[in-house]
């Protein structure tokens, strides 16, 4: 319990990190992409206090609990989908076409007899990290920079830890640590990149407003 509670603070904190730096942005632009990236990791550290506070009330709620954690994490990664993914806040990349056509294909390891609520959330999650994930490295093999690799295989890790934890469900105990440890680590892949323009002060903030 404690370790699945550290990783979940670090998590938080780190999703918590995102958000300010994209609201920081979002107030001297007031650029609606880095609105909806500042609600997106709000919602989703929103989602990481649910998960750490489900470790801790009486079990017939954990999972109620847990499920809204979940969730809310599904509503951020949606802010991110409709956002076009982040490369287009940084990078303004063409963005590819016929990427979507691929999404269904990422359903299909859910599609099981009895899925709970939570698994129907951690498939939305998962189908709309794929979706993301897809665009972001086709924007990458075109534009090449180092800020949108790192993105996309932030959101690819987030992707594979959202199957992992699924896979949990088969295989109670097998997958849930690894799952956890991948997810901060893709959200740690995509902290690099908001921290750099974070660090290098509000112009390059305006110069990423601007494009969008």
């Amino acid at each position: 319990m404690e370790l699945e509670l550290a990783i979940n603070l670090i998590g938080l904190g780190i999703c918590v990190l995102i958000g300010r730096f994209a609201y920081t942005g979002y107030t001297v632009v007031a650029s609606p992409n880095l609105l909806r990236l500042t609600l997106a990791f709000i919602s989703i550290a929103a989602g990481f206090v649910l998960l750490a506070t489900a470790l801790y009330i009486d079990e017939a709620y954990s999972r109620i609990v847990n499920t809204s954690g979940l969730a809310a994490q599904a509503i951020g990664y949606f802010f991110i989908a409709i956002s076009h993914g982040l490369k287009s806040s940084f990078d303004f990349a063409p963005k590819p076409t016929g990427a979507f056509l691929l999404v269904p294909l990422a359903v299909t390891p859910f599609v099981i007899p009895g899925n709970s609520i939570e698994h129907i959330v951690r498939s939305i999650s998962f189908i709309l990290l794929v979706y993301v994930s897809i665009e972001t490295m086709a924007s990458y093999m075109q534009s090449m920079r180092s800020n949108t690799l790192m993105i996309g295989s932030g959101m690819a890790a987030l992707a594979v830890a959202e199957l992992m934890a699924w896979y949990n469900f088969i295989y109670p105990g097998s997958f849930f640590y690894a799952a956890l440890i991948i997810k901060v680590a893709g959200f740690g892949l995509i902290f690099v990149p908001f921290s750099k323009f974070g660090l290098s002060g509000l112009g390059r903030m305006n110069q990423i407003g601007s494009g969008i």
